[in-house]
């Protein structure tokens, strides 16, 4: 009986070990693979954002840049972008007639750059850049001082 026993549990344990047969199309597929993602192409998104973001620094760069600096007292300091962790990116120069045409770029460029990096999920060390303590005219470009120098811009 012992043996009648365990001929039928064997039997039935590698009988159970027959591979089945599973349709490829029927497993869950990896959701790195999927060619879109719910809300369109996300990647595409992201890279025209990143162009845009280009773009419009360019532009800021280039009325920052419009003029020669002569004169400390006509030029004007702005923050610009946005980390990740908040507060601004950087800072920037500007001469104070360019103002009514770079500040709403300026505004626009930070605004779009923490949406860019919040749909990313960026991070970054979280050190707060320091504000320029104010700038200085060399060979007529505007250059920010960041150690605490008496210059000061309004």
């Amino acid at each position: 009986m012992k043996k009648v026993l365990l001929l039928m549990i064997g039997f039935l344990t590698l009988s159970s070990c027959k591979t089945k047969h599973v349709d490829p199309e029927k497993l869950p597929k990896d959701i790195a693979l999927k060619p879109e993602r719910e809300n369109g192409n996300l990647e595409q998104e992201l890279a025209l954002e990143a162009e845009r973001l280009r773009s419009l620094r360019t532009t800021i760069d280039s009325l920052a840049n419009s003029r020669n600096c002569t004169d400390a007292e006509e030029w004007r300091i702005s923050p610009l972008g946005s980390k990740p962790c908040g507060g601004p990116a950087s800072y920037i120069a500007y001469h104070k007639e360019n103002e009514e045409e770079i500040i709403p770029k300026i505004q626009e460029f930070t605004k779009r750059q923490a949406d860019y990096n919040r749909k990313r999920n960026l991070f970054s060390d979280c050190a707060i850049e320091p504000q320029p303590s104010g700038l200085r005219c060399e060979s007529g470009k505007a250059v920010l001082i960041k150690d605490g120098s008496s210059l000061q811009i309004d």
